[in-house]
C-alpha cells in the first residue's frame, strides 16, 4: 500500500487505461459509433467527434433513449400507414359498390335512350315525306332564280352597251324594246358617243351617278326636240349652251368609267329626268339666273337643279 501511495500517478494511469479498455469493449458490443455520432461527425471537427463518441461510450443510457425514441417514431409511422391503407380499402369498397350498381343505371338510361328512337325515326320519316314534295318546288325555284339572274346579267350587259340606233317620237325618246313605236330614228356614230361621254364628264364629274345619267338625258332631249339642232355634235357645240365647251374644260377631260356607263344606260332608255327637261344649273355656282327665273324646276340631283 505504501508503494501505491508513493506511485499514485501510476495508479491513476492504470485506471485511465482500464476505463479505455471498458469503453472499447462497450463500443465494440454496440457495433461501432451510433447513428447519432455518425450524423454529428458529418458536420463536426476531429475534437468534437471524439467527445461525442466517448460520450456515447461512457453513457450508454443515451443509446437506449435514442433507441426508444426511434421505436416510437416507427410505431407512429406504422399506425399512420395502417390508417391510410384503411381509407384506401374503404374507397375501393365504395368504388366496387358503385360499379356494381352502375349497370342498372346504364341499363335504365339505355332503355330511356332507346325509347324515343322510334319517335325520332318516325319524325325523320315524316320530315322526309314532307320534304319530298317540296324538293321539286325548291329545284324549280332555284332554276327560276338562276334564270332571273341570268336575264338580269344579260340586261345589265345590254344596258351598258351603247346601241347603234336611237328611236324617238315627237315627245319622247324610246328604249330599244320600243323601236316599233318610233316616228324617227338617229344613227349613233362613234364620234357622237365620245362627245356624249366627254360632256357628261365635264358637266357632272363630281355629281352622283344619277346626275350623270340626267345630263345625258338633257342632251338627248334636245336632240329629239325641234327647237334644237339635229345632231349630237351640234347640240353640244351650240353657242352659249354648255359652259365647259365655252371655257375649254370639255376638250381636256377624259371620261371616267361612271361617265361611260351613264351614257350607255341613257342611250338604252334609262331616264332620271322627264323628256321635256332641257336645262340644268348649279344654283350655288351660277352667275346668270335667267333659267332659274324663267323655267320650271323638275328635279334636283346633287348640285344640279334640272328645269323644263
Amino acid at each position: 500500500m505504501e508503494q501505491l501511495k508513493n506511485n499514485r500517478w501510476v495508479a491513476l494511469l492504470v485506471g485511465v487505461i482500464l476505463i479505455f479498455i471498458c469503453a472499447g469493449t462497450v463500443w465494440a458490443s454496440n457495433g461501432g459509433v451510433s447513428s447519432h455520432a455518425e450524423a454529428a461527425g458529418a458536420s463536426l471537427g476531429t475534437c468534437e467527434l471524439t467527445e461525442v463518441v466517448f460520450d456515447d461510450a461512457l453513457h450508454p443510457e443515451n443509446i437506449l433513449r435514442t433507441a426508444a425514441w426511434t421505436q416510437q417514431e416507427e410505431q407512429k409511422s406504422d399506425s399512420s400507414a395502417d390508417k391510410q391503407s384503411g381509407k384506401n380499402t374503404a374507397g375501393e369498397e365504395k368504388a366496387t359498390v358503385s360499379s356494381k350498381s352502375a349497370p342498372s343505371v346504364v341499363s335504365s338510361s339505355a332503355a330511356s335512350s332507346k325509347a324515343p328512337d322510334s319517335g325520332v325515326s318516325d319524325t325523320k320519316s315524316v320530315a322526309r315525306k314532307q320534304a319530298a314534295p317540296t324538293s321539286g318546288s325548291a329545284q324549280k325555284n332555284k332554276a327560276a332564280a338562276a334564270a332571273d339572274q341570268k336575264a338580269a346579267v344579260k340586261k345589265a350587259a345590254t344596258s351598258h352597251t351603247p346601241p347603234n340606233r336611237l328611236f324617238f317620237t315627237k315627245t319622247a325618246m324610246l328604249s330599244q324594246a320600243q323601236a316599233s313605236k318610233a316616228t324617227w330614228t338617229y344613227t349613233l356614230s362613234d364620234q357622237d358617243l365620245i362627245l356624249l361621254q366627254r360632256i357628261v364628264m365635264a358637266e357632272a364629274e363630281g355629281e352622283p351617278y344619277a346626275g350623270k345619267v340626267a345630263v345625258a338625258n338633257v342632251v338627248l332631249n334636245r336632240l329629239r326636240s325641234a327647237n334644237y339642232p339635229d345632231t349630237i355634235r351640234d347640240v353640244i357645240y351650240q353657242r352659249y349652251q354648255f359652259s365647259p365647251v365655252q371655257n375649254g374644260r370639255f376638250d381636256r377631260v377624259k371620261p371616267s368609267a361612271d361617265s361611260i356607263k351613264a351614257v350607255a344606260e341613257a342611250l338604252n332608255g334609262r331616264k332620271e329626268v322627264t323628256d321635256d327637261t332641257y336645262y340644268f344649273v348649279s344654283l350655288e355656282l351660277a352667275t346668270d339666273m335667267t333659267i332659274p327665273n324663267t323655267r320650271t324646276p323638275v328635279k334636283k340631283i346633287g348640285h344640279h337643279t334640272f328645269f323644263k
